[in-house]
């Protein structure tokens, strides 16, 4: 082989592998953002497993992505006829969608939003608020959080500016 030939081939050699490497780099790609979609989810209604929620007596939730003690998360939550919450706050940003029932909310000191079947509502990290439920059936809702939950009494909730 001659010694213009031998380093050509190396050369190539050595191009191919790079580029092989290269087109398994982009089909890999690069990680999807957290709380990102991805895949897929399926889960009928007679699938979700409710479980009691500490803290508040008589309320469930039915964990569907993550975990609400660690991360981002979505939930359903059933609250009982009659259930009122303190005043308090999330550290965490928070939007739903109610499904059956009717979910109060007084926001900041305002009276309450009765929101019926098919009402939505999102309240940011940090503002206080009264949930309660309204009239005498359960109320049914689905929460998409931004963060772990966690409860904050109103005198402990930051101030807004």
């Amino acid at each position: 082989m001659s010694a213009v030939i031998k380093p050509l081939l190396l050369a190539a050699a050595a191009g191919l592998t790079l580029f092989l490497a290269g087109a398994a780099a982009q089909q890999e790609g690069p990680k999807p953002p957290v709380g990102r979609i991805t895949g897929k989810t399926l889960i009928s209604v007679d699938e979700l497993k409710w479980t009691p929620l500490p803290g508040l007596e008589g309320c469930e939730q039915a964990k569907v992505v993550g975990d609400p003690a660690k991360e981002a998360h979505r939930v359903f939550f059933k609250f009982p006829a009659g259930m009122k919450s303190p005043p308090h706050s999330h550290s965490a940003g928070d939007r739903g969608v109610i499904l059956s029932g009717t979910l109060g909310l007084a926001v900041e000191g305002a009276p309450v939003k009765k929101l019926p079947p098919g009402s939505f509502f999102s309240i940011a990290a940090g503002v206080p608020h009264v949930t309660s439920v309204e009239g005498d059936e359960p109320c049914v809702f689905y929460i998409e959080r931004e963060g772990a939950f966690d409860v904050k009494p109103a005198e402990a909730a930051p101030a807004r500016k």
